[in-house]
């Protein structure tokens, strides 16, 4: 191989890595800008596997450029602020991404795009959810959704989900429940009426 083409093979993998290592910075920072007030990067800008943010409270956030769709959301023995309803022991939740991006909100709207909660499982106090579900987003800008899923806990506290209106008596008996789930532009997160958290 002549010096010539060694030399255009040296530059262009130079550039790969330029762009790919461009890219993974880009995007870190475009989600550290995205984060909740309060909240601290735990490793960035390099890291492996990943971008890796930290709540007040001490869930901790999960992003990988190898899956740069995909968020991750793990937390232990916390309490959500704004939330009455006490500690969550653990909460296991995996987010994707879906539609076409690069998009601004409302094109991303109008081609379907949304937000696919693709596992969650979470142990708060009595009560234990694991499911799916999606959040779409609205023309307020927030996302507005469902998980579907089986909820195990005491009757107490379920009777209370039914007196709430978050669960109807025919899905309480079964176990299978689908729960209404809104990620509002203000930083709330609302099961129902209920609030589960407050990131302002």
């Amino acid at each position: 191989m002549g010096e010539a083409r060694v030399r255009l093979l040296r530059r262009t993998l130079l550039l790969l890595v330029a762009v790919v290592v461009s890219a993974w910075l880009a995007a870190s920072a475009a989600l550290a800008i995205w984060l909740p007030a309060g909240w601290r990067v735990s490793n960035w800008p390099l890291s492996v596997p990943g971008f890796s943010a930290i709540s007040p409270e001490g869930v901790t956030l999960r992003w990988s450029p190898r899956d740069w769709r995909g968020l991750r959301a793990t937390g232990q023995n916390f309490t959500p602020r704004g939330s009455s309803l006490g500690q969550i022991s653990t909460l296991d939740a995996e987010f994707a991404l879906r539609g076409p991006v690069g998009l601004d909100e409302a094109a991303w709207r109008q081609s379907g795009g949304h937000v696919e909660v693709v596992g969650l499982s979470i142990l708060w106090g009595p009560l234990r959810f694991s499911g799916i579900g999606e959040l779409r987003p609205a023309e307020d800008g927030s996302l507005q959704g469902s998980l579907r899923g089986r909820l195990e806990g005491l009757e107490g506290a379920l009777a209370t989900l039914v007196q709430n209106g978050i669960v109807s008596g025919g899905e309480r008996s079964s176990g299978q429940v689908e729960l209404p789930l809104s990620l509002l532009r203000d930083g709330r997160v609302m099961l129902g009426p209920l609030l589960i958290a407050d990131w302002r």
